[in-house]
């Protein structure tokens, strides 16, 4: 009985020495993306209507999303259009100021954790992209491409990632 309890003792602190040798994950305070998938939603008559891009995400010391109080965008996506073989960045006319407009998709990712929470964080996010199809083509398809990153609320900006070119029929 000795015996048994002995191997007992011997089992419970070799198996607390393994686990606290095991490295504990950790990872910068920039934000890091990573592209994860891009699914397109077509309308009945088979034109893509809208698209919902899926990043995955880690933050070192989990301070990515933004105080319910702060309405600026922290997710930052630019949207590209192939135009003669080459990746433009997307324009259109303003009416209003009667400039040309950058077209983006930016928006504001809310607070993930407790503000006090100081650890790494991961997940994904999805954000959705309506249009996707240019209702001012004159071609029947369209190339594009989205660009994306993330600032934390200490203004670490996160790495840029891309989509890869997606074939879009127009309405």
């Amino acid at each position: 009985m000795k015996t048994i309890f002995k191997i007992a003792i011997l089992l419970f602190f070799i198996s607390m020495f393994v686990s606290a040798c095991r490295e504990k994950e950790s990872y910068p305070p920039e934000p890091i993306l990573t592209y994860s998938g891009f699914t397109m939603f077509q309308t009945p008559d088979g034109a893509d209507s809208f698209g919902v891009m899926t990043i995955s995400y880690t933050d070192g010391d989990g301070d990515l999303g933004m105080y319910p109080n702060d309405s600026n965008p922290n997710f930052f996506v630019a949207y590209y259009k192939m135009v003669d073989g080459i990746l433009k960045i997307g324009t259109r006319y303003n009416p209003t100021t009667g400039e040309i407009d950058t077209i983006n998709f930016n928006a504001r990712i809310p607070m993930l954790v407790p503000p006090y929470y100081t650890s790494w964080i991961k997940g994904e996010i999805e954000d959705t992209i309506n249009p996707i199809s240019d209702p001012t083509s004159q071609k029947p398809y369209d190339t594009i491409m989205f660009e994306a990153y993330v600032v934390d609320r200490s203004g670490n900006k996160s790495n840029t990632v891309q989509t890869p070119l997606i074939v879009v029929k127009n309405q």
